[in-house]
């Protein structure tokens, strides 16, 4: 090819063919240092023009900084002529200054001196590759995006997303195969197709999703996203009914509506997906509607566990742990406390246990928080035998913690460096449907036992309450939760089940402590029930532990 062929005329046939693809089309003059690109890439990348002298420099300033090396090594190749193509893939830089994965080919055009002239070629948005899922034949999630972005407003059209997911779709892909589970979600995809009218679009999202658009509906008043789900739910029944049941599964759905006189972005499809969260969440089998409280709800949830991260990131900044004594009905003293965990935060301020500690617990972020909490609190608790030799220390274990953690590695290590005896520690371990049919909880508990650390059921006689718990799992206490302590003056039912339970746990030669005990007359009434232990905020709230030692350490109490 020789010099007759300008720069000009690439750029007419150019412009012609960059209209039959989604790929950038470019001409790079190394002579002239001279470069064009197809226009659209100026409306993606960080490029103010799409015609360009000074090319390399500007060209510099749109690649991702980690792969400007990479780049220039190469073009340096191509502009001595020991390279006659380019063939990369690295990353430029979108409007917003984030990167984006491009592969860049071309081919070295030399003139009639043999001197490398042009780089002809084309960019490619890798990410975009990938537009129709080969399993169910629908576009994939890139199209949708697209779709959403270019809504005609001026249509006056409201509409609605309808995310469908299989339930339990990682079980049929284990106990039958990931062939069965691509069959699955294609016999879906068709299910839907045939189900739904023509105006709506259809996309494969990520594992066994698939979106539905929907345009022109009139109203929302009769649910027509819930209408259309029901419609599909039925069709899918029916053909697993034909296949004779050969692989029964069940489909949820999550909703959201729009409206034109809105703002309408790609947050449409995070609400959607957050919207068939809560339908396999409540049950699964059923649709859910997008509610705007619940998501941003949902959405402080995610912020306060990254706060809570953070926390643990710093050292544990803005935990605390708080004391409440417990007190010995025998001795009429306080012989120990409660560790109970606090934490503040700048942005969401203070925060009750009953919020931030599921959390942790969702997060995992417990295990290094529980580790935490015995360390402090066992410390403590050696610092304050030093004024009362018998005091003892309770400490909450999550569940989590049993499960997922060597936890009793933990306490070991932290009893052998603070020098304590088990008898000045005792943990509360929260009776769950979980704790009864793990048989590895078993035999961690057991492991409790035969160290002689001291065990307790708190909160027994709500949610999974089980005698076998005292049976077989061997604990040394009971702790009776505060709703029946609150009744027992004024409910017949609650008096007698305390007063059961009591007795119970006495003859099998076990310890009991009532919690919630708020007021004096609360204190007269179980008294009469001779417990072992009693707390609640009519001896103390839980309170810091500068403030636990100046009120109650070492400090005669008559009760």
């Amino acid at each position: 090819m020789n010099d007759k062929i300008s720069f000009e005329q690439f750029n007419s046939v150019f412009k012609i063919l960059s209209k039959s693809t989604d790929d950038y089309l470019f001409i790079f003059d190394f002579i002239e240092d001279h470069y064009n690109i197809t226009e659209r890439a100026t409306e993606v990348f960080l490029l103010d023009n799409w015609d360009f002298y000074n090319a390399k420099a500007v060209i510099n300033k749109c690649v991702y900084p980690d792969d400007r090396d990479i780049l220039n090594r190469n073009l340096d190749l191509i502009e001595t002529g020991l390279l006659n193509e380019l063939d990369l893939e690295y990353r430029w830089l979108n409007k917003n200054g984030n990167p984006i994965w491009v592969s860049c080919r071309g081919q070295v055009i030399f003139n009639k001196d043999g001197k490398v002239h042009y780089l002809i070629g084309i960019v490619s948005e890798m990410g975009r590759k990938n537009k129709i899922d080969n399993i169910t034949g629908l576009y994939r999630e890139i199209r949708l995006r697209q779709d959403i972005l270019n809504i005609d407003k001026t249509s006056f059209e409201n509409g609605f997303l309808l995310l469908i997911g299989v339930d339990n779709f990682k079980d049929i892909n284990e106990r039958y195969s990931k062939e069965t589970g691509n069959e699955t979600l294609n016999e879906l995809a068709q299910c839907i197709i045939k189900t739904v009218s023509n105006e709506a679009k259809f996309y494969r999202m990520s594992g066994d999703e698939i979106m539905i658009l929907c345009q022109g509906i009139d109203s929302i008043q009769d649910n027509p996203a819930e209408i259309m789900y029901t419609k599909i739910r039925k069709a899918v029944d029916k053909h697993i009914s034909e296949k004779c049941y050969k692989l029964f599964y069940t489909i949820s759905g999550g909703s959201v509506y729009f409206n034109l006189e809105d703002e309408i972005d790609l947050k449409l499809i995070e609400k959607a997906e957050f919207a068939l969260r809560l339908a396999k969440i409540y049950g699964k089998n059923m649709c859910v509607t997008y509610d705007e409280k619940e998501y941003n709800e949902y959405v402080r949830k995610l912020k306060m566990q990254e706060a809570l991260r953070k926390s643990v990131k710093n050292d544990f900044e803005g935990f605390e742990l708080y004391y409440q004594p417990i007190v010995n009905m025998e001795k009429a003293c306080i012989y120990g406390a409660e560790a109970l965990l606090r934490w503040q935060n700048e942005e969401f301020g203070i925060i009750s246990p009953g919020v931030f500690i599921p959390l942790l617990e969702e997060s995992g972020l417990i295990i290094p928080v529980g580790r935490w909490i015995i360390g402090e609190a066992l410390s403590k608790c050696m610092e304050w035998q030093k004024k009362c030799p018998y005091f003892r220390v309770n400490i909450n274990i999550s569940f989590v913690q049993i499960k997922k953690s060597n936890v009793i590695s933990d306490i070991d290590l932290f009893i052998e460096k603070y020098g304590l005896s088990s008898d000045n520690v005792l943990f509360e371990i929260t009776e769950s449907g979980e704790l009864d049919s793990c048989h590895a909880t078993q035999n961690i508990l057991e492991s409790f036992h035969s160290r002689s650390l001291n065990l307790a059921i708190d909160d027994f006689g709500t949610g999974y309450s089980n005698l076998r718990y005292i049976k077989e799992m061997m604990f040394n206490l009971i702790k009776i939760d505060q709703a029946f302590i609150k009744g027992i003056k004024t409910n017949h039912y609650d008096y007698v089940v305390v007063k059961q339970f009591t007795e119970l746990a006495h003859n099998l030669n076990l310890m009991v402590c009532y919690e919630g005990v708020e007021t004096k007359e609360d204190f007269k009434c179980v008294k009469e029930l001779k417990p072992d232990y009693v707390q609640g905020f009519y001896f103390s709230k839980p309170v810091p532990a500068k403030e636990f030692e100046e009120k109650y350490l070492g400090k005669e109490h008559v009760f």
